[in-house]
């Protein structure tokens, strides 16, 4: 039986927790004959919750697991469950940057950062991308923008820019998980389906409703009579929520879902040499919460930097590269000490299913919800071929009423190409009820100027 007290003092680290989450937080393991320490630096606006004390991250974890009656063994289990910051293993220099501190070096061509020791990391950004979508984000004044390309053979970190007008937003937009995964979560959802052989592009799923939500009724199939019948592929460039949410009540589950968004990334600790949180996936048991999770109503939190991971690791045949933004570190006296090499972090799709998976997502540029801002955009230039998936969702309470501040989430993440280059995107606004520009404005303009 566990005591009142045991449990009122995980309540309290619990509340300690939730109160760290998007502020500082440390990592520690072992490995090999060191220690490894990861601290994050990011800060956000204080609340109104009391400070937390320091937490130390096993003893919490523990702790929390002794509170549900798993205390035995639970420090060892705890301990197991920290993953390792991987330096040097996964082609990462040992070295914690602070992208807020970037400049650019003339000399170099490049944006730099100056470490304590007096060298410098030159970062893999692209000058006059970086450059563009910095000036691009200061131009409106949306509460938030973030806009990341990745390079998907390397995982070369190419431009990382955010903009937080909103104080409530907070710094870092680009690397924090504050806002819903909404609709893009659809991608993940439609590779457990692809590759558990439930559909294929083509397959048809009739439907009645369902645009903006469904209910437990509206999940059960219905014939040729429904008022329309698409192929997956259209009802992923529509982002058609009563298609995602009646297959996976029919083919999924929380825990096979579980399972492929942590093998994308979800629940898990992204190596890279800047502070990076979680994007979190909940999926409840609960079969009607099931289905508009999967759907992307609410239940995930992810980084805009972790939506172009998850689009580069599509692009590049299922496997996902360790993010990078560090090319090279440079001695003070000009000598190279540390030159990044690309490296596999991990395979989240057969290459089968990840083209299957970049088919399903060929029409949201062209006749899909991107449409505006991709293929039939003015002046888009026929030779850019862009695909991917858009989601919008609101910070609405549960119960329907509406928070002050009342904020909409506007994603795209995808992949473009042109002339045999490839660069993954995500793109995100959060915006008011009254806005300028979406994500899909952001990822196309960086998918120009990044591939022409």
């Amino acid at each position: 039986m566990r005591s009142q007290q045991a449990v009122s003092r995980s309540i309290g680290i619990l509340l300690a927790l939730v109160s760290l989450a998007f502020g500082a937080r440390v990592i520690v393991g072992q490995t090999g004959q060191r220690d490894v320490i990861y601290q994050s630096t990011i800060q956000v606006p204080a609340s109104d919750a009391p400070e937390a004390d320091v937490v130390d991250p096993l003893a919490a974890r523990a702790a929390v697991a002794a509170a549900m009656g798993q205390g035995e063994g639970a420090l060892e289990q705890a301990r197991s469950d920290v993953p390792l910051v991987p330096w040097n293993e996964h082609g990462l220099g040992r070295v914690a940057i602070d992208p807020e501190a970037a400049r650019y070096d003339e000399a170099r061509d490049a944006y730099v950062v100056d470490l304590e020791d007096g060298a410098v990391a030159v970062l893999t950004y692209r000058p006059a991308l970086q450059r563009h979508l910095s000036t691009l984000v200061a131009r409106y004044e949306e509460p938030g923008e973030a806009v990341v390309v990745i390079e998907p053979e390397t995982g070369r970190v190419l431009a990382m820019v955010d903009d937080g007008v909103d104080p409530a937003m907070g710094p870092a937009l680009a690397r924090r998980a504050p806002t819903y995964a909404a609709s893009t979560f659809k991608v993940i959802t439609g590779a457990a389906l692809l590759e558990a052989g439930a559909v294929t592009p083509e397959t048809i799923t009739c439907y009645t409703g369902g645009s903006r939500g469904f209910n437990l009724a509206q999940l059960e199939p219905e014939g040729e009579e429904a008022g329309a019948c698409v192929t997956f592929r259209t009802a992923m460039a529509r982002s058609s929520n009563l298609v995602f949410g009646r297959r996976a009540d029919e083919h999924l589950t929380p825990a096979s879902l579980t399972e492929v968004a942590a093998r994308f990334g979800f629940n898990t600790d992204i190596p890279f040499e800047a502070a990076l949180e979680r994007s979190v996936a909940t999926l409840p048991e609960d079969r009607l919460e099931f289905a508009r999770a999967a759907a992307g109503f609410r239940h995930t939190l992810m980084t805009p930097l972790h939506g172009a991971l998850i689009q580069a690791a599509i692009a590049n045949d299922g496997v996902m590269m360790v993010p990078t933004m560090v090319d090279r570190i440079e001695n003070a006296d000009g000598t190279v000490r540390y030159r990044h090499t690309p490296f596999a972090w991990r395979t989240v799709l057969s290459p089968e299913v990840a083209r299957a998976l970049e088919d399903t997502q060929t029409e949201t540029c062209t006749t899909g919800t991107a449409r505006s801002d991709f293929g039939q955009r003015d002046g888009w230039p026929g030779s850019v071929r862009a695909w991917g998936k858009t989601g919008t969702l609101s910070n609405r309470n549960a119960d329907g009423s509406e928070p002050d501040p009342f904020y909409l989430y506007r994603w795209f993440t995808g992949v473009g190409v042109h002339d045999g280059e490839e660069l993954a995107v995500s793109g995100l606004t959060v915006t008011t009820a009254l806005w300028w520009i979406k994500g899909t404005y952001l990822a196309s303009e960086a998918l120009l100027r990044g591939l022409l």
